[in-house]
């Protein structure tokens, strides 16, 4: 996805999503490096068993194991989703059951954000899946900046200044 492709009305309400989940752990350095830091990691963040993964300023947890073969299949639906628009729309059953599968086993997972030192901070918890729409869910948005898209997607949504297109 390219953000300045992006209609002005949704670059200015990501912009204002991911500015307060930047400011709620520390600021908008502490957020780039955090996606730096689970970039970096090899195997995938999410893979640790411990359902915790540690970087410089803060921690991610979250309430449910996730398994290589369930993340595997989330990267191939969020590719689908971002060429079509839906990730399961035109999949053969044997595909439409494997996404479903992996839609049922990370519908429950979140994933919450704590920073290590700052008492007063408070950090922020996000889905992997957005089941906002009945019949149409999609992959979150702040996941797929945090674990999908590059860096500069993030960075141009911090930077974004409404001013600039007017």
């Amino acid at each position: 996805m390219n953000f300045s492709e992006l209609d002005s009305k949704i670059k200015s309400e990501l912009h204002e999503e991911v500015k307060g989940f930047a400011m709620s752990i520390g600021g908008t350095n502490v957020f780039l490096q955090m996606i730096e830091d689970i970039k970096k990691e090899k195997p995938h963040a999410l893979l640790n068993k411990s359902c915790v993964f540690h970087f410089a300023k803060a921690k991610l947890n979250w309430n449910k194991q996730i398994f290589k073969d369930s993340l595997d299949q989330l990267f191939t639906a969020m590719r689908k989703e971002e060429r079509d628009g839906d990730m399961l729309n035109g999949l053969n059953p044997k595909d439409y059951k494997e996404t479903m599968n992996m839609m049922r086993t990370l519908k429950p997972v979140s994933i919450k954000v704590t920073p290590k030192k700052e008492e007063e901070l408070l950090g922020f918890t996000f889905s992997i899946l957005d089941t906002s729409i009945e019949k149409k869910t999609k992959v979150s948005m702040i996941y797929k900046i945090i674990f999908f898209y590059h860096i500069d997607f993030a960075k141009d949504i911090l930077t974004y200044n409404r001013d600039e297109e007017i």
